[in-house]
């Protein structure tokens, strides 16, 4: 599976600090929301964890671009770790280094990845049933472990830039096989939930007029997307 320095890390309860989590689906803002799947996270929602990293701009969009501090690559230990592999990234970058194996000791194993990690760690990308986890285990997991973050559904583009722009690497999810690939599942309550093949997780690190640029664990690599093609892999989830 594959959806962000210079600081020195912080003993975990000296500070609060919050992650944003995107999550890609229907235009809904509201935590625990369970219709599609997650399109980012502030760590506060679909995932991300919101740091000031940067002052914020105070309404107008910025100058130029916007780039934050402290984004790095890393590589996913397991082929469908790229969750909590983001996670390592964007509470590292805001120096609240939380290890892929310290978030997934707090997420619980579910058949819906509203609910905890679906499926085997180990498995082969791109499939449904070896899948992964959105946002709101996540959060739950990270606020175990002192971190507070929020998810949201129905993110924009200026959701996104507006994360960015105060200092906030962003965890997103997006459906790298593009459209067709969703599907609706029911738990054994009947509650709906969706699963996309060929579902990714990344961190938004920086954006400027021409599109977003991210650090992706699951080679361990940057790269840049023009906004286009991020938000319809973003649309997808």
């Amino acid at each position: 599976m594959h959806e962000t320095a210079d600081f020195e890390v912080q003993p975990r309860v000296a500070r609060s600090r919050t992650i944003p989590i995107a999550a890609v689906a229907i235009c809904i803002f509201i935590v625990g929301m369970i219709a599609s799947a997650p399109m980012a996270a502030n760590l506060a929602s679909d995932v991300p964890l919101v740091s000031r990293l940067m002052p914020s701009r105070d309404g107008a969009g910025p100058a130029g671009p916007v780039m934050l501090p402290g984004a790095f690559t890393y590589q996913q230990q397991r082929p469908l770790s790229c969750e909590y592999a983001s996670v390592h990234i964007a509470t590292t970058m805001v120096g609240q280094s939380i290890s892929e194996y310290e978030i997934e000791a707090a997420v619980p194993l579910s058949p819906n990845p509203h609910w905890g990690y679906r499926g085997d760690i180990m498995g082969s990308w791109g499939n449904t049933d070896d899948y992964g986890v959105y946002h709101g285990p996540l959060a739950s997991g990270l606020a175990q472990l002192g971190i507070p973050s929020h998810a949201w559904y129905g993110t924009t583009r200026d959701d996104l830039t507006g994360e960015l722009d105060a200092g906030r690497p962003v965890v997103v999810w997006l459906g790298l096989w593009g459209d067709g690939g969703s599907v609706d599942e029911y738990t054994d309550d009947g509650t709906r939930f969706q699963l996309t093949t060929g579902m990714h997780v990344m961190v938004a690190y920086g954006y400027d007029d021409s599109g977003v640029s991210i650090t992706d664990p699951g080679k361990a690599v940057y790269k840049e997307y023009d906004w286009a093609t991020f938000m319809s892999l973003w649309n997808v989830m």
